[in-house]
């Protein structure tokens, strides 16, 4: 008795590649398109978020400037000599020294007590 071996070969149809290498050069353009747009896209979010970060610091920064502003004036009414005498005397009760109150110091004599004049 003799076998046979039946051969068996693989039948490969040329058309079959083709399809898969156009489905899977499909999917990767279509891939690549998606990952493109949503690259985009997330590169026009980041771009409003900071817009609206530097909206905010903007109108942070002019806050403070005019705050600065009215400090500054305020300042200056505060730093004003008639207001200074104006307090001093009428507050706190000072005034200008009499020519009996001036005493001349001199450089090379000292006194021995404190106090003495």
């Amino acid at each position: 008795m003799t076998h046979r071996v039946a051969e068996t070969k693989a039948v490969v149809d040329p058309g079959v590649s083709k399809q898969r290498l156009s489905l899977g050069l499909i999917v990767l353009v279509v891939l690549g398109v998606t990952l493109g747009a949503t690259a985009h896209v997330a590169v026009h979010a980041k771009r409003i978020e900071v817009a609206i970060a530097l909206g905010k610091e903007e109108r942070a920064f002019r806050e403070l400037t005019a705050q600065h502003r009215h400090l500054e004036i305020e300042i200056g009414m505060l730093k004003d000599p008639a207001r200074i005498i104006s307090i001093a005397r009428d507050q706190l009760g000072m005034r200008p020294p009499s020519p009996t109150d001036i005493y001349a110091i001199r450089a090379g004599k000292r006194s021995g007590k404190a106090g003495e004049r």
